[in-house]
C-alpha cells in the first residue's frame, strides 16, 4: 500500500494514535468515506471472485510508537509506555507481531518480548503483517516481495512492487511500480484487481479498501475481478483493521470518519491528525499533526484522550 508511497506498509496500513511528554527520549504517561470510476479499478476482469478470509484476532491487542527521533520504540499497556527497542526507520505490527527495519542496514527484526529482537533478515525497503502474523518485505532493489519462513529465510513470492499492504487471514496486495496498479495475492499466483489509488489499505476480514488518485473517493474492492463499489467521498489518508474498522481522514475537514459498513455512511470521530491506527480490539489511535505529535485514542462521539508523545510512527494490530 502508499499511489501515494507509504513506507510504513499499512497492515491492515496506514496504519495510521493520562498526558504524556518525552523526558530524555523516553515516552512517559501522565496523569490523565456506486460501482468506482476507472481513475480506482479501470480495466477487464482478470479473475474470478475471491472471498475474503475470516478475521483472526486471538492475540493481545498491541499498540507501539517510535518515537520523534527515531532511536527509541515503545509499547502501551493501555496504562503506561515502555520503551522496547531501537532505533528503527520502519515499525509494523500485524496479528500482535511486531516488526521493524533497521534504519542503518536495513535488517529486519522481530520483537519477541521485553526487549529482545530477533534478526530475521534484510535488507528490505518495506514491511507489512497480517493478520496471521505473516511477515512480508519488499526488497531493498524493488524486484521481489518476499514471505518470512524462518531464521532469516524467505521466499520470493512476487515481484516487482512499489508498496504493500497485508491484513486479514493471510490477504496481501501489492502495487505494480510502473503501473500503480493493484494486485491481490492468490492461491494460484497474482491477479490484478484494479488500477492505481492514491492509497489502500485491508481490513480484518480481508476486504480491501482504496482511495482513488484524486482524493474524491473511497471505494471497497467488490471481490471479483476489477469490480469496485464507491463507499465515500474526498479522502487524504485510509487505514483498516480489527472488527473491519475503517478510518479515513477527511479531505475537505481534516478530521476522521469511520465506516459504518453500510452504503456511503460514515460516522464523525474528530481528531485531526497525520496518522490513525486500529488494534486487535478496534480500538483507534491517532498521531496529532500539530507539532507536539501526541498519541491519542478515540472515546467516541468525536472525543479524543491524549495518551502520549511525542511520536514520529504508530503501529497497533
Amino acid at each position: 500500500m502508499n499511489l501515494r508511497v507509504n513506507p510504513r506498509a499499512l497492515t491492515g496500513r496506514l496504519l495510521l494514535a493520562g498526558l504524556a511528554a518525552t523526558l530524555g527520549g523516553v515516552l512517559v504517561a501522565l496523569p490523565a468515506h456506486a460501482a468506482a470510476p476507472a481513475a480506482v479499478a479501470p480495466g477487464a476482469a482478470t479473475s474470478g471472485a475471491v472471498a475474503p478470509r475470516a478475521s483472526l484476532t486471538s492475540h493481545a491487542p498491541v499498540l507501539v510508537a517510535l518515537s520523534s527521533g527515531m532511536d527509541s520504540v515503545f509499547s502501551w499497556d493501555g496504562a503506561s509506555w515502555a520503551k522496547i527497542g531501537g532505533p528503527a526507520g520502519i515499525v509494523v505490527s500485524g496479528g500482535g507481531v511486531v516488526a521493524v527495519v533497521r534504519p542503518e542496514t536495513g535488517d529486519v527484526y522481530r520483537w519477541t518480548g521485553g526487549t529482545t529482537w530477533l534478526r530475521i533478515g534484510g535488507p528490505v525497503r518495506q514491511l507489512a503483517i497480517d493478520d496471521t502474523g505473516t511477515i512480508y518485505a519488499i526488497s531493498a532493489d524493488g524486484q521481489s516481495v518476499l514471505q518470512w519462513l524462518f531464521g532469516t529465510s524467505w521466499g520470493k513470492i512476487g515481484g516487482p512492487a512499489e508498496t504493500i499492504v497485508a491484513g486479514g487471514a493471510s490477504t496481501l496486495i501489492a502495487t505494480d511500480p510502473v503501473t500503480g496498479d493493484v494486485s491481490r495475492r492468490g492461491m494460484n499466483g497474482w491477479y490484478r484487481i484494479g488500477g492505481p489509488g492514491r492509497e489502500f489499505a485491508v481490513d480484518s476480514e480481508g476486504w480491501v479498501y482504496g482511495i482513488s488518485p484524486d482524493d474524491w473517493g473511497v471505494f471497497k474492492w467488490s471481490g471479483a475481478g476489477t469490480d469496485w463499489i464507491r463507499v465515500g467521498y474526498r479522502a487524504t489518508s485510509l487505514t483498516a483493521g480489527a472488527m473491519g474498522t475503517v478510518v479515513i481522514t477527511n479531505a475537505d475537514t481534516g478530521s476522521a470518519l469511520r465506516y459504518s459498513g453500510s452504503g456511503t455512511d460514515w460516522y464523525y470521530l474528530g481528531g485531526y491528525a497525520i496518522e490513525f491506527v486500529v488494534d486487535g480490539l478496534g480500538r483507534i489511535y491517532s498521531l496529532g499533526a500539530s507539532s507536539d505529535r501526541r498519541i491519542s485514542r478515540s472515546l467516541g462521539g468525536g472525543a479524543w484522550e491524549q495518551i502520549g508523545g511525542p511520536a514520529s510512527w504508530l503501529a497497533a494490530s
